[in-house]
């Protein structure tokens, strides 16, 4: 059964795998593509905020696949796959093989982990090095859990929230817990200057626009851990028919978690919400607190939920069709409709270059900071940030693409406006919105 589960879970995220990159891939593609090993660590990563494992495995992997869309995504296609096995093992260790099999088919169809599991990010890698983290820690097995929260504490930082929860649920063995601790801090040493730098960052775009949008709190982030946990990167335009959805699902799931209460494990309980709600507290100072950056958490909720539902006995087979059915239906509008796919960077390159064949042109961004994705698939293209303006070209393609966050007072716009250019049109590829200006 459980195989069918992770075969069927890998058909799922294969299905629309060559859509566009969107601006933080485009990142990793042009860091395994531009950087040799050494330059990741010691150029790349000072101005970033991740630490560098992910992106050497990328690099790694794309010596012998190559840098394309497909290429890129594919590891955390496997590390997602990997992670429904893992959960798997988790339900079954601590509950039975039943609890075991629906938390995977629940984690194997859920829109959010379908999501990232096609993107060329390490949310997927995280997952699952914390997912097997805590397998380790219940079958005791030091040696082994000492290397992985290691290469958890190279993925990515917010993941390292989930360290409390072994120091809480395994106080009576915190000697071994210090002692598996080592590798981490010692990488963490060897670590710190680099560290030190992208802190600094960190904290000067806390309270900016850039801040804010990255994940500082809110109620309308906080809302939305739940919510995208439930429903997936889909939204309704339709707000009564999107309010009464999420109502709905919530409460469903709500109940069914209330109902695992009696049976749960404490440690499943501590791996939701203990990162969480150290999250919460950390986004006041730092720019953490999205959704997607609390993907590590979301096999315990699934857990929880796979418990809730055999606690309901002649209802079990019901409720799981149902969630089943939800998880599908979601997931299905995000793989089956490119409206709630990614940024269409790669058709917005094309189009532009196939429009200003044979003329003067050039492509302003209002940051330099946002060229990435242009930068991805046009390496040779005309683009500059908002230094780069002059008054020789025949046109202008000016990218709006969070220009509220970068020009909140439209001065870019303002200035080709003022030099005699006139808007002919507009475009919107998914998300990455392009003005027109001609010189006439």
């Amino acid at each position: 059964m459980i195989l069918a589960v992770i075969v069927f879970a890998f058909l799922l995220r294969v299905i629309s795998l060559n859509q566009s990159f969107w601006l933080d891939e485009a990142t990793s593609g042009l860091v395994v593509r531009n950087f040799n090993l050494g330059d990741i660590i010691t150029k790349f990563s000072p101005g970033d905020f991740h630490p560098p494992l992910y992106y050497l495995i990328l690099k790694l992997w794309s010596y012998v696949f190559g840098t394309s869309e497909i290429a890129l995504r594919f590891p955390s296609i496997v590390f997602g796959v990997a992670t429904i096995y893992v959960v798997f093992l988790i339900g079954k260790k601590l509950f039975s093989n039943k609890v075991g099999l629906i938390a995977g088919v629940l984690l194997a169809t859920s829109g959010l982990h379908i999501y990232y599991s096609q993107e060329a990010r390490m949310y997927s890698l995280t997952a699952f090095l914390v997912s097997f983290l805590i397998y380790l820690f219940l079958k005791k097995r030091w040696l082994i859990f000492s290397i992985i929260l290691m290469l958890v504490g190279l993925t990515d930082y917010p993941a390292l929230l989930i360290i409390p929860v072994f120091l809480v649920v395994g106080r009576k063995e915190w000697r071994k817990l210090v002692i598996s601790s080592l590798l981490l801090v010692i990488s963490y040493l060897i670590w710190l200057p680099i560290l030190l730098k992208q802190l600094s960052v960190g904290f000067s775009t806390a309270g900016s626009n850039w801040g804010n949008l990255l994940g500082t709190f809110s109620l309308k982030n906080f809302a939305l851990i739940p919510i995208k946990f439930i429903l997936g990167r889909i939204s309704f335009d339709n707000k009564y028919i999107y309010a009464v959805i999420v109502l709905v699902t919530v409460f469903l799931f709500g109940y069914l978690i209330l109902k695992s209460t009696r049976r749960v494990n404490f440690l499943i309980w501590m791996w939701l919400l203990v990162p969480l709600v150290l999250g919460i507290i950390i986004s006041f100072k730092l720019s953490i607190l999205s959704y997607f950056r609390f993907l590590f958490v979301l096999p315990a909720f699934y857990l929880l939920i796979a418990v809730g539902i055999s606690k309901t006995q002649k209802y079990a087979n019901y409720l799981l069709g149902v969630l089943l059915i939800s998880n599908l239906i979601f997931s299905g509008i995000y793989l089956f409709n490119p409206r709630f796919q990614r940024e269409g960077w790669k058709e917005l390159v094309t189009f532009v270059k196939k429009e200003s064949e044979g003329k003067k042109t050039m492509t302003l961004f209002v940051a330099d900071s946002n060229m990435e994705g242009y930068k991805y698939y046009d390496s040779s293209a005309n683009i500059s940030g908002p230094k780069g303006f002059g008054t020789k070209y025949e046109e202008i393609w000016l990218m709006r693409y969070l220009q509220p966050v970068f020009d909140a007072n439209d001065n870019l716009r303002t200035k080709i406006e003022a030099s005699g250019y006139n808007k002919e049109k507009e475009y919107d590829f998914n998300g990455v919105v392009v003005w027109k200006y001609t010189n006439r």
